[in-house]
C-alpha cells in the first residue's frame, strides 16, 4: 500500500456535540483501568481488510471495502476499546489510517482534530 498524504486543511473537525465525540468521551469514562483479554476480530482476518486502498471522504458515504470492514468491526468484543486506544497511539491526524473501532478513516481524522482542538486528547 502506498503512502497517503493527509492535509489538515482538507479535514473539517466535528462539532463537539457530534455523536462520535460523545461516544469517545463516554468510553473513556467507563473504561479506565479496564484490562482487555478478548481476541479482537481484526486479529483473525487479513490486515489488508482494514486498510482500503482508496478511503472515502467525509462528504461521501463509505465505499464498499470500508462498509465490509466496518461490518466486521461491529461484532468485535473490543470495538470501543479499539477506537479509544487508537487516539492514545497516534501522534497526529496524519497517522490515522484505515478502519478502526468500526469507524472509517475520514470520520476518525475529523474526530482526532476535534479532540485535539478541544484539548481532549
Amino acid at each position: 500500500m502506498g503512502a497517503v498524504v493527509v492535509s489538515r486543511r482538507y479535514i473539517t473537525p466535528l462539532a463537539v456535540e457530534h455523536e462520535l465525540v460523545e461516544r469517545v468521551l463516554r468510553i473513556r469514562q467507563t473504561q479506565r483501568g479496564v484490562v482487555v483479554d478478548e481476541i479482537p476480530v481484526c486479529a483473525t482476518i487479513d490486515p489488508d481488510e482494514w486498510h482500503p486502498e482508496n478511503p472515502s471522504g467525509l462528504t461521501s458515504p463509505p465505499y464498499q471495502a470500508e462498509r465490509r470492514a466496518m461490518a466486521l468491526c461491529a461484532g468485535c468484543p473490543i470495538i470501543d476499546f479499539c477506537l479509544v486506544q487508537e487516539l492514545r497511539e497516534v501522534s497526529s491526524v496524519e497517522h490515522v489510517r484505515g478502519i478502526r473501532g468500526g469507524v472509517r478513516q475520514a470520520d476518525r481524522q475529523a474526530l482526532y482534530l476535534t479532540l485535539e482542538q478541544e484539548g481532549l486528547l
